[in-house]
């Protein structure tokens, strides 16, 4: 159902100049075209001016929305920002991954994402649980090993889209080994010999590798989805054909909190932004902790 609609809505929107590269259209500029002869009043914060803080310009300009204008990186920031506040996300899809928008069933259509934050479509307002990694927020996925080196590599590679995933493949495969995993929580205790160990709290990769299908963002509960096998062609698979994991060689446990540790130092990333190495990465579920704008 479509909610009613202040009379003056304040937007901000947080714009992430560096997200995807070259456009067709500058979002600032089609934002500022499309509400220049509408009553909304509308602020922008940009995320490559380090002197601002973002806290700070939603304190100081009381939004009644902040919309993330980028890609998961952007939304992640933004979401931060946000959490245990009463003011809903919106999403506009800018960057070069944008697997939050998609797993949340955001068009890609920019006039159509701000009918949608207006309320001139359908729209609702979704409550969506987050994950607490060490002392960083998860929104999307975050996870040990394979993919991490992926990003990494990918990040070094300078290539966007999903040719520059394609190329850092190979690299990675040909790096990769297989980790010895400690896997806690107050339920099991169990190692294992992995690829990969995934924190899930949405289904699947930007690049619409699905890695949890019966993952559900409101559910209260995350995935640990732990990848035992992995080949070229299975990996190319995902990337190009939007397959499933092979689940004859997946396994998936349902947590609220969970501890991961690994024998040697792994490489890990949080929603598509390496972090380094690490032997133990800790996580527990923060109950639909961010209010989201999606369709109706």
């Amino acid at each position: 159902m479509a909610q009613e609609s202040p009379m003056r809505l304040r937007l901000l929107f947080v714009i992430n100049p560096v997200s995807g590269g070259k456009k067709k259209a500058d979002p600032e500029t089609f934002i500022k075209n499309y509400f220049s002869e509408r009553a909304e009043e509308v602020h922008f914060f940009k995320l490559n001016e380090p002197q601002q803080d973002l806290s700070a310009t939603i304190k100081k300009t009381s939004p009644d929305r902040v919309i993330a204008v980028g890609g998961d990186g952007t939304v992640k920031m933004v979401a931060e920002a946000l959490l245990d506040k009463d003011i809903p996300m919106g999403i506009l899809p800018a960057g070069s991954a944008n697997g939050m928008a998609t797993e949340l069933g955001i068009p890609p259509d920019w006039e159509e994402v701000l009918a949608l934050i207006c309320h001139d479509q359908p729209s609702m307002v979704k409550d969506i649980d987050l994950i607490r990694i060490n002392k960083d927020i998860c929104i999307h996925l975050s996870d040990v090993g394979l993919n991490a080196l992926l990003v990494k590599n990918f990040e070094q590679r300078g290539i966007r889209g999903k040719l520059g995933y394609a190329l850092s493949s190979f690299k990675t495969l040909w790096q990769n080994k297989r980790l010895a995993v400690r896997i806690e929580n107050r339920k099991v205790s169990l190692t294992r010999q992995a690829h990969m160990i995934v924190l899930a709290n949405a289904r699947m990769y930007g690049t619409g590798a699905c890695i949890n299908p019966d993952g559900d963002l409101s559910d209260g509960m995350f995935e640990v989805v732990i990848l035992r096998r992995l080949s070229i062609p299975e990996l190319l698979k995902m990337l190009f054909r939007h397959r499933p994991f092979d689940p004859t060689k997946t396994e998936i446990l349902q947590a609220s909190q969970v501890t991961i540790s690994t024998r040697r130092r792994a490489h890990f990333q949080i929603d598509g932004e390496y972090q380094g190495k690490t032997n133990q990465v800790v996580a527990s579920i923060l109950p639909r902790a961010l209010k989201v704008i999606v369709p109706g």
